[in-house]
């Protein structure tokens, strides 16, 4: 299962099915991984669809990110239509329809990088 980063500190995962959404909200949980939203998108707001797409200013108006389309010609009007963009690309990538989606809290690096041992004289 593929998912996609909204490059605004979330994540998206697409499913078939509320059922297959609810399992990988438990298990997300179960790991302390923070849920934002376990819905289908046809149930998700514009407002909250705001919360979770990227914003990207053009020409005096807040645009949003095309997460298939990455050109200025490609932005969203709608948060609403950036989500289903985003949908569209995960989709592609699974290979099949999914209109159920987790969007969760992107994880902090697990490991920090270490600084190089210094030498002793």
């Amino acid at each position: 299962m593929e998912c996609i980063d909204l490059r605004t500190g979330f994540m998206m995962l697409s499913f078939r099915s509320q059922k297959e959404v609810e399992r990988a909200k438990t298990l997300c949980e179960s790991k302390g991984i923070g849920v934002a939203c376990a819905l289908a998108f046809d149930d998700i707001t514009e407002e909250e669809a705001k919360s979770f797409v990227k914003h990207v200013p053009h020409e005096g108006q807040n645009r949003f990110c095309n997460y298939i389309n990455q050109s200025i010609d490609g932005l969203c009007n709608t948060a609403k239509d950036s989500l289903e963009t985003a949908i569209q690309y995960v989709e592609s990538l699974n290979g099949c329809k999914g209109g159920y989606l987790l969007i969760y809290q992107k994880e902090e690096p697990l490991l920090k990088a270490l600084e190089p041992a210094k030498a002793h004289a």
